[in-house]
């Protein structure tokens, strides 16, 4: 810290040098009229002094006036002599109209200045600069420990919060996530403090969301791992060749076995689906898709499941946009999650309704007439991993990632999923999908 204060010391003690030079070099050239204005006003007494002095000397003739300059030279700071205007070169146009027309003229060095006088010549004075270096040391010494005190305060106050920040960092670095800077909003750091506040929360729920997801992996696999050893067990147990039901049952245990693997396989297949969602690893193969023909096709896949539990599906797309652009395999299986999750609660009807939302937005509604989820669970459905009822197996309620996966579905396409109360109490299930179009290749 202490090298960079010095570092930043030095480049401002150097720019308000260079300011100083440039201001003292070019300020008279910058504004030689203002200033030339100003020191005629200035120097009216001076100069009519310095002409009536002239003047007199004069009366006794040209050796008066050279008398007189002598003086003036022996008992002033200034040097005098009389000029031809015209053997000066660096008159400027203007410099000399005034000279006719009796003005002081400066110029811009701010050392020399002309005095025309009644006879028609012209007083040259010259200034030499005085000798204030001990003065100006004493000025520049000021200025220098004057900048050097708010940059001090400046740098101390960064260096407290930066502090605060490398503990911050250093701490979340050894593993504890919930540590945050927490500055104070007048601190000159806060938006990076901010940063490093919002990247932690986002890395701590990360964290936490695969420590989640690992014990839900871990507690949907044992089950099924448990029911294959111990079919494994049975199946190394030698049959007896006097039970004429030991080959039926060997039978029934293969079947099971085969079931469990299948189990295993869904729940993996599953856990891919859902792994490629969440890190945005699937790229959506956008096609533009007839609304109708799509949603026929994706309700008769599940239309003989639906059958099976005597529940009636009732479809409506008379609002439906013709067409929508969307990646149709992944809405479809969004469309299907809802629909089996719908068809586990459903006691009579569900409904599925195709809509026009605003903008050209697309809104699927799945709608059951079950027992509904109570309103202060509802945002959590859409977990991973999650059962509201501890009651429910695999066999009622999944592996709890088909809501998830159609959250994640509904976020690649810009939308989103809402969940609220049907008309008939049970749950209802509204995407919405925004108009979308399709890249040019």
């Amino acid at each position: 810290m202490l090298k960079s204060l010095l570092k930043l010391y030095a480049m401002v003690v150097v720019a308000a040098a260079l300011a100083l030079i440039g201001v003292n070099k070019s300020f008279v050239w910058m504004f030689h009229d203002t200033l030339t204005h100003g020191e005629r006003e200035v120097r009216k007494g001076y100069a009519f002094v310095l002409q009536e002095y002239l003047d007199r000397a004069d009366l006794t003739g040209p050796a008066g006036r050279d008398a007189a300059i002598a003086r003036l030279n022996k008992n002033a700071w200034e040097k005098f002599d009389i000029v031809d205007p015209d053997t000066v070169p660096n008159f400027s146009a203007q410099q000399r109209r005034d000279l006719a027309d009796k003005k002081l003229v400066l110029m811009t060095n701010g050392k020399d200045y002309y005095l025309p006088l009644r006879d028609g010549t012209v007083l040259h004075a010259y200034s030499a600069d005085m000798d204030y270096l001990g003065i100006q040391l004493m000025a520049y010494a000021l200025i220098a420990i004057a900048a050097l005190l708010p940059l001090l305060l400046w740098v101390w106050m960064h260096w407290r919060d930066l502090r605060v920040l490398e503990d911050a960092a250093r701490g979340f670095g050894a593993g504890n996530l919930g540590t945050r800077a927490n500055l104070r909003k007048r601190s000159n750091v806060y938006a990076l403090a901010r940063q490093f506040d919002e990247m932690a929360e986002r890395i701590q729920g990360s964290i936490q969301h695969q420590r989640e997801m690992m014990n839900g992996i871990s507690h949907e696999l044992k089950t099924p791992i448990a029911r294959l050893e111990f079919g494994i067990a049975l199946l190394q147990s030698p049959p007896s060749p006097s039970s004429p039901s030991s080959e039926t049952q060997h039978n029934l245990r293969l079947d099971a076995l085969r079931r469990d693997v299948r189990e295993l396989d869904e729940l993996v297949s599953e856990l891919l689906a859902f792994s490629r969602l969440e890190q945005g690893a699937t790229h959506l193969v956008l096609m533009r898709v007839a609304v109708d023909e799509w949603l026929d096709s994706v309700v008769a896949s599940v239309a003989n499941d639906v059958a099976d539990r005597q529940l009636t599906l009732a479809v409506h797309a008379e609002g439906a946009p013709a067409h929508h652009v969307c990646d149709p395999r992944l809405l479809a299986r969004a469309l299907l999650n809802l629909i089996r999750n719908a068809a586990r609660y459903a006691r009579n009807t569900i409904t599925i309704r195709a809509e026009a939302g605003p903008s050209g937005a697309l809104r699927l509604t799945v709608e059951d007439d079950g027992p509904g989820i109570p309103e202060p669970d509802r945002a959590r459905v859409f977990e991973p991993f999650l059962r509201l009822d501890a009651s429910r197996d695999r066999h009622t309620g999944g592996f709890g990632l088909g809501l998830a996966i159609v959250r994640r579905i509904a976020l690649v396409h810009g939308g989103d999923v809402r969940l609220d109360a049907g008309a008939a109490g049970g749950a209802r299930f509204a995407v919405l999908l925004p108009a979308m179009t399709i890249p040019p290749l």
